[in-house]
């Protein structure tokens, strides 16, 4: 089988590796590009997070804890999701 093709989805059948929509199902495939900018806004709000938690006083500080978590969370959830859907490609 060619390396430029790869499985839906959904339905595991095999699909060219450009394609946005599976021909077989119609599922829309999901991009690369959106686990990259997860992982972008989370380093974001990660690092906005650490300037106000650090500098601010009162409900800003919180909200700056807030954003520290949250920006965490987003950051390594968004790298592992990355990280898995490149070891499920390998493994097929």
């Amino acid at each position: 089988m060619p390396s430029d093709r790869v499985h839906c989805v959904e339905c595991r059948e095999p699909i060219p590796g450009d394609a946005r929509i599976c021909p077989h199902c119609r599922t829309i495939q999901p991009s690369p590009l959106l686990d990259i900018g997860v992982v972008v806004a989370g380093v974001f709000a990660l690092l906005f997070g650490v300037v106000l938690a650090v500098m601010t006083v009162g409900t800003s500080r919180l909200l700056g804890f807030v954003l520290l978590v949250v920006g965490f969370g987003l950051a390594v959830g968004g790298y592992t999701r990355y990280i898995d859907r490149q070891a499920a490609s390998r493994a097929r």
